[in-house]
């Protein structure tokens, strides 16, 4: 594996951009990619498992609680970036099948040829918008895994927020399946409050996680949404709490919806 990228940047042809590598000065062997002026993704090459971004790690623990530890997943990730998730679980299960989805055509072939994926033969890459592109995404049945992480937030286009977008998710799992979504959102949480009613409207369990005084409403940042048809145990409702990164809030069911408000 290359330790550094084989080149700095690359223009990205529909969304106008560069995305551009950057070493990491706090985090030895880590890398930053930038998607225009924002930072998008860190990686460390040479240790999958970490995952920098509390957001993410929240994410990572609850994808270790949704099955088995170590069985393999079969996931689908709509946006790609530098693929962090996808390579956490190469590491965390091994054998696991994944789909990516990401809009630019540019951006994975940037960040493979640099960084490949360990098992680059388990994981196919689907280039188009995540939601035009998720029949084909889809087409070869459902998944253990639906991850969302295109920072959805108050500027989001509606067709990313309307209801019929989740209830294709939910319908994208399977029996035992979980769907994450990130939300970057703000005061008062009205993206997350939307999201979390359309899940509940479709007929999933829901439960939000974020940094505790996230939850009051008061502050801007990342939540992760999780929704499954069939509602997790209190057990496992706990370890994923337990889990981290603290200070851990953790919303489920009827609270979600109040937001603790």
């Amino acid at each position: 594996m290359s330790t550094r990228p084989r080149r700095s940047s690359a223009r990205l042809r529909v969304s106008g951009v560069s995305a551009t590598w950057r070493e990491d000065p706090e985090r030895p062997g880590a890398w930053v990619l930038f998607v225009g002026p924002d930072e998008q993704s860190t990686i460390v090459p040479e240790a999958p498992r970490t995952l920098v971004y509390e957001y993410l790690a929240r994410m990572g623990a609850a994808l270790e609680l949704a099955a088995p530890a170590g069985s393999p997943l079969r996931v689908l990730h709509l946006g790609g970036g530098a693929l962090t998730l996808p390579r956490f679980i190469e590491a965390s299960r091994p054998g696991s099948s994944q789909v990516v989805v990401d809009l630019d055509a540019e951006l994975m072939p940037f960040v493979l040829e640099s960084f490949p994926l360990a098992r680059p033969e388990l994981t196919d890459i689907v280039i188009g918008d995540v939601r035009d592109a998720l029949p084909e995404a889809t087409a070869d049945g459902r998944f253990d895994a639906v991850v969302f992480d295109i920072a959805l937030g108050p500027g989001s286009p509606a067709r990313l927020l309307e209801s019929a977008f989740y209830r294709a998710l939910l319908e994208a799992l399977a029996p035992e399946g979980l769907l994450l979504v990130n939300v970057g959102d703000e005061p008062p949480l009205s993206t997350t409050r939307s999201v979390a009613a359309s899940l509940s409207a479709s007929g999933a369990s829901v439960w939000v996680t974020a940094q505790a005084d996230m939850l009051s409403g008061l502050y801007s940042g990342n939540l992760v949404l999780g929704a499954s048809r069939r509602r997790w145990s209190e057990d496992r409702l706990d370890a994923l709490r337990a889990a981290g990164p603290h200070p851990a809030g953790l919303l489920v069911g009827m609270d979600v919806s109040g937001l603790g408000l």
